[in-house]
Parts: C-alpha cells; sequence; structure tokens
C-alpha cells in the first residue's frame, strides 16, 4: 500500500470514526430524552369536560380513561342516551387532548433523529429509523356515529315504563 492510499485510508477512517462518535452523542442524548419523557408523561393526566358539564373525564397520556366523573345533576337533567352521548364525547376529546400532549412531550427526539443521517443512509437496505419515529403517533380514529336521539313521546315511554331499569336502549 502507498503512502498516499495509506493517508487516504486514515483520513477516511477519521471522518468516519468523528460520524459514529457524533451518532453515538446524539443516540445518548435521545436515550436521555426519551427516558425523561416516558417519566413526565407516566405521571400526566388530562381533564375534559362534555359540552353539557355534566361529565368530567381524566385520561392518562395515552388516552384510557382513569377516572369518570358524573355530576349529580346528570341523573336530574339528562337520559341515558344523552348522557352516554356526552360520556363518548368527553371520552373522546380527552384522547385527543392526550394524544396531541404526547406528540408535543416527543417533538424533540424527532427533531433530534433529523440532526443525524439516517440508518439506510449508513448501511443500504435497512429500515428507516425517521420513518418509524413518524409512526409512532398515527392519524387518531374518525369518531363513531352517536346514536339517533329518541323521539320526545319515546322518551316519556322509556321513563314512564322504568326501561331504563332493564337495559332499554
Amino acid at each position: 500500500m502507498s503512502s498516499d492510499d495509506r493517508a487516504a485510508t486514515q483520513a477516511a477512517t477519521g471522518m468516519l470514526r468523528d460520524s459514529v462518535d457524533q451518532l453515538l452523542s446524539t443516540f445518548e442524548r435521545q436515550r436521555e430524552a426519551m427516558a425523561e419523557i416516558r417519566q413526565r408523561l407516566a405521571t400526566t393526566t388530562v381533564s375534559v369536560w362534555s359540552a353539557d358539564n355534566l361529565v368530567r373525564i381524566d385520561a392518562n397520556s395515552a388516552g384510557v380513561p382513569v377516572e369518570v366523573h358524573l355530576t349529580t345533576e346528570a341523573f336530574k337533567r339528562s337520559t341515558p342516551e344523552k348522557l352516554s352521548r356526552s360520556i363518548l364525547a368527553a371520552v373522546q376529546q380527552a384522547a385527543r387532548q392526550a394524544n396531541d400532549l404526547s406528540r408535543e412531550a416527543w417533538t424533540p427526539v424527532r427533531e433530534m433523529a433529523g440532526e443525524i443521517p439516517d440508518l439506510p443512509d449508513i448501511a443500504p437496505g435497512m429500515p428507516s429509523i425517521k420513518t418509524l419515529t413518524g409512526d409512532l403517533f398515527p392519524d387518531p380514529v374518525t369518531e363513531a356515529e352517536p346514536p339517533a336521539p329518541m323521539a320526545r313521546e319515546e322518551e316519556d315511554e322509556f321513563y314512564r315504563n322504568r326501561d331504563y331499569l332493564e337495559g332499554g336502549r
């Protein structure tokens, strides 16, 4: 091997070493940030009131309800059908807020990922890490169509006959 080849190899090795050092440094910062974010999100909740202020949903950062609170007025001012719609709407809103909160919390890690080359850039044919981080937060599922409200006479009949006690509508 000539001295020119050796010098070129040493220069290329030095550049590769610097790239690997940069990757490892960024990876370590990401790992630390991810641990801190996971810890913070583990203790984070969102609270949402229904539009009629009869239902409050507390959900964790994953959007899973951890508490459902019904006001005493909920049983006086609402029907089971209306109350179930209020609960569903509040649960969905809590899930959306939790999703937004999680997206926001993970933003610094996604930004750090932009600072380094992606895996296929270094090793062709490998899966993209950036694509995987983009898939962490899929678009929310569209809302289900709520059941049609009862006609006034049907609602009166529902309560008069106490159908709500027998698992009716």
